[in-house]
């Protein structure tokens, strides 16, 4: 006899809206991931030991790691160069 999980007149082979949801999850933070690495890995800003250091911290923490590469080391990037812009005299240092 085949013992149902599922509720009573659910098809266990369709796939519930949770299941959905939490595929939907996994894909958005897979592309995160990939995102930062790329991103990671295209700045000119950092040494190779910076990006070595930031592609560690995104391995180790996929989802918290990505956020942190976009929310700070981006925008050190963007600050940097920036400045340089400004003040030509102060990147040459």
């Amino acid at each position: 006899m085949l013992v149902w999980t599922a509720a009573e007149g659910a098809n266990p082979i369709v796939p519930t809206q949770w299941e959905f949801t939490v595929v939907g999850i996994g894909v958005l933070a897979l592309l995160l991931f990939v995102a930062a690495v790329i991103g990671i890995a295209r700045s000119h800003h950092l040494t190779g030991l910076a990006q070595a250091l930031w592609v560690l911290v995104v391995f180790v923490f996929p989802v918290i790691g990505s956020l942190l590469w976009f929310l700070i080391g981006r925008r050190a990037n963007t600050s940097a160069s920036r400045d340089a812009g400004r003040n030509p005299a102060k990147s040459a240092r």
